[in-house]
Formats: structure tokens, sequence, C-alpha cells
């Protein structure tokens, strides 16, 4: 029924948890595999991944590992997909978090709704100062491939999607440096028919690795190859405004500031 798919990169501090919420799923009556990518990690998360693999198999989850090079998380989460078994993907970040009904839920919204081939549900996004807020995800204008070039309310560890859309239309585009997930959904948007699913199921939780500056100017380049990719999804003006933003977020300040 469903496949997981989590890239780790120098996640030895967070893959212990991860491993932990798939293990404290209930009513997993459902077959299900879980699939470890690791993206050429140089501390001992390859050596924690096999003992989160011998946890999961005593409770008869069936697991894999595939060792990479470091290519980035979608590459990692490709290798996933072309290795996966079942016909849904679910993709689990290796610093969030499941709640302990998010695969029982999701799979029975799924076997209710075959008509739908993405289901999405919100999140408590866990800063690294503590500080909790929620994320809602899966709220949606129409057109979809326009109300998502205006505002991602996709998160990856929140989505479960069905692979043959994967299969169809590509993957995660491995050349780009970040922001992989959200040139998917754009890429996938007008082929989408969304289930939203009203409740809190995991955590998205800020990664201190990630806040570098390199990170943030290769965020803000990538970004604005993707707004002009998919600007024939939106007007002129909307196209305008997008740019706009990405050129004078927060993001982009962090980084010129790291920089000095």
């Amino acid at each position: 029924m469903i496949s997981v798919i989590c890239p780790c990169f120098n996640s030895s501090n967070t893959i212990n948890e991860v491993v932990d919420s798939i293990l404290a799923q209930v009513d997993t009556k459902f077959k299900f595999e879980v699939i470890f990518i690791d993206d050429g990690s140089t501390d001992n998360t390859v050596s924690l991944i096999k003992s989160g693999m011998e946890r999961l198999t005593l409770n008869n989850i069936v697991s894999y590992i595939y060792v990479n090079s470091h290519k980035g998380p979608g590459a990692a989460r490709n290798i996933g997909i072309k290795n996966s078994n079942y016909d849904y993907i679910a993709f689990i970040d290796s610093d969030d978090i499941w709640y302990k009904k998010k695969l029982s839920i999701c799979e029975r919204l799924i076997s209710k709704n075959p008509e739908y081939n993405i289901f999405i549900h919100d999140e408590n996004f866990i800063r690294n100062n503590n500080k909790h807020s929620l994320i809602i995800n899966g709220i949606f204008k129409k057109p979809i491939h326009s109300s998502l070039y205006n505002n991602n309310c996709l998160s990856t560890s929140a989505v479960i999607l069905k692979k043959e859309l994967m299969i169809k239309y590509g993957g995660f585009n491995e050349k780009l440096m970040s922001s992989q997930d959200y040139e998917l959904w754009l890429r996938l948007a007008p082929y989408l028919n969304p289930y939203k699913i009203n409740e809190v199921l995991g955590e998205y939780r800020e990664s201190v690795n990630s806040i570098t500056a390199k990170f943030y100017l290769y965020r803000i380049l990538d970004q604005l190859k993707i707004a002009y990719k998919y600007k024939d999804y939106v007007t002129y003006f909307q196209f305008l405004s997008k740019l706009i933003k990405i050129v004078f977020s927060k993001q982009w300040i962090y980084g010129i500031k790291n920089l000095v």
C-alpha cells in the first residue's frame, strides 16, 4: 500500500526519532515499507539506520537502505521512488517526525477515496528555539497550479502521493541545489486531485544544519529559476510580484548577513 521514503545526510542527531515515530504507528494492518537513502553521510548515520532497521524488522516492517554519494535530497528521494514496491509514496525527512495515527488515518482515507492522487495533512512547526506554530497545508484556490505558484502550501513530510504521478511526470529535479520539492509540486500541479486531511499528523522541525549563508543563497537562486520556469502559470504582474518577494525575502537578508 505505502512506501515510506526517508533521505538522510549527517542525521545522527535525529534519525533515531524518525525510526521511533515509525515504530509508534498504530493500527497498521496494511502493508508498508520504509526505504532509507543515505546521501553520503560523514557521521555515523548509516550505522544508526542499520540499528533502526533491525528494530523495524522485529516489528515486521520491511525496510531497506541505499547508500548514495552526496547529491542532495532530491536524488536520494528519486532512488527511493525507483526502488519502492507500493502504489503510494510517503516522504519523511530525517529531522521530522510523524504522530502515531499518521499512517493509519492516511491509509483509511486513501482506501475510501481512490479518485484522489495526493493526500495532505497539517503539521506542527518546531523551531530551534523550541517555539511551536501550526502549519496548515493543502489550502488551494482554483486553479491549483497558479495557487501553488503564488503560495507553496505543501510540505514534503505531510503528503502522500500516488506513485504513478512521479513515474509519468518525473521525480525530483536533481539539478537544483534546493527547493526540489517545490519544483516537483509545480510540475505536477495541473494533474493533482488533492484530498485535504484536517488533522495535525506530524512535526516539521527546523534543521540547524540547513541554516547557513550558502544554503540560503542557493535557495534564492533556485527559487528564481523555478519562478521563471513556471511563469506561464500566472499573470505577468504575479510573476513580477513573485520575483520581488523572493529577492527581498528574509532568506536573502539572512544569507548576506552571514557572508559578511
